[in-house]
């Protein structure tokens, strides 16, 4: 009984306190077999809330099958003036809420490797002075990661 009051505890605290970190972390997958970029972004659920609520948007029913349409409309413009990867376009492949946290999905289906390519990665940092983007890059070669911030919010990653 006390351990599970002392995880509960510490959970909150975390829970309370980790948030002061305004964090994104993404990865970015080049296969070179089938020539294909796949993107998986995690945010804090708190933040997209945050996020919708300053577009004006009902909450009540986010991440279930009643969701409002316009949320994903809405979140697909805002990641397209948010991340972009240079001389590319990604589809959306969907977003994925799992409690404090919320996964979108996007994909590059022909992916023309260039030898090096810009990121752009402002999420949130329209929000957040504080926001830092990670992004790990992920190829058969190697792996190169990077922070973003309000002051350098771009990246070029050599492949």
């Amino acid at each position: 009984m006390m351990y599970k009051l002392f995880l509960k505890i510490i959970l909150l605290n975390t829970l309370l306190f980790s948030h002061q970190f305004f964090l994104s972390t993404t990865e970015v997958r080049v296969s070179d077999n089938t020539k294909n970029l796949e993107v998986t972004i995690q945010i804090f659920t708190h933040d997209l809330e945050a996020l919708l609520r300053n577009a004006n948007f009902n909450l009540a029913n986010l991440g279930s099958e009643k969701e409002n349409p316009n949320i994903d409309e809405f979140l697909i413009e805002y990641l397209s003036e948010n991340f972009i990867i240079q001389d590319h376009y990604w589809k959306f492949i969907g977003k994925k809420i799992d409690g404090d946290f919320t996964l979108f999905l996007l994909e590059i289906d022909t992916f023309n490797s260039p030898s090096s390519v810009a990121i752009l990665n402002s999420i949130f940092m329209d929000m957040y002075e504080k926001q830092r983007n990670i992004i790990n890059i992920y190829t058969q070669k190697n792996v190169q990661s990077a922070t973003m911030t309000i002051n350098e919010p771009t990246f070029k990653f050599e492949f």
